[in-house]
């Protein structure tokens, strides 16, 4: 009886390892029906977030260059990223995939540019930057509370560094 269940362990994973690698190529060829934007998506994210998933990133860009699916994706650039990938460039690769499916690395887009390989118009910058506080009032644009305010917020602040020093005191 033991040597049948021995037969039928050893009968089932040789099975299973047979069974593998069918998946796995499977799995490749339903990577083939993925459109090529969303495997270059996947692989910024993987960039971004798990750069050290080497073999995830590199499977994602092969893939996206394998896709029959390559609408709005410049594929010339999805090459030249897994090339800068292969080189150890991640930045560089992840700025040439971002560009392939027409998004403007390091800038701030509020409408991106449909067109693959072309960056996204830049935001228009404000005519005058709003300046920190401490600016406006080197410039003259703060001025002092009037009335009652001032000499209030002078008193509290005065109370506050008051109990500021009994706290010290107590503590010593």
């Amino acid at each position: 009886m033991g040597g049948v269940r021995a037969g039928f362990f050893v009968a089932s994973v040789v099975a299973l390892a047979l069974a593998l690698p069918t998946g796995a190529a499977l799995a490749h060829e339903e990577e083939e029906q993925v459109p090529a934007r969303t495997l270059v998506k996947q692989a910024i994210a993987l960039l971004r977030g798990q750069p050290e998933q080497v073999e995830a990133i590199e499977d994602k860009i092969h893939d996206a260059l394998a896709s029959e699916d390559t609408e709005g994706v410049d594929l010339e650039l999805v090459e030249q990223a897994d090339r800068a990938f292969e080189e150890g460039k991640i930045h560089l690769a992840q700025d040439l995939l971002e560009e392939a499916i027409g998004a403007a690395p390091h800038q701030v887009v509020a409408t991106p540019n449909p067109e693959p390989g072309l960056p996204a118009p830049s935001p228009q910058p404000e005519t005058e930057p709003s300046p920190v506080l401490h600016e406006r009032a080197a410039r003259g644009g703060l001025r002092a509370p009037t009335g009652v305010a001032g000499p209030l917020l002078l008193g509290l602040a005065g109370l506050a560094a008051l109990l500021g020093l009994v706290v010290v005191g107590r503590v010593r």
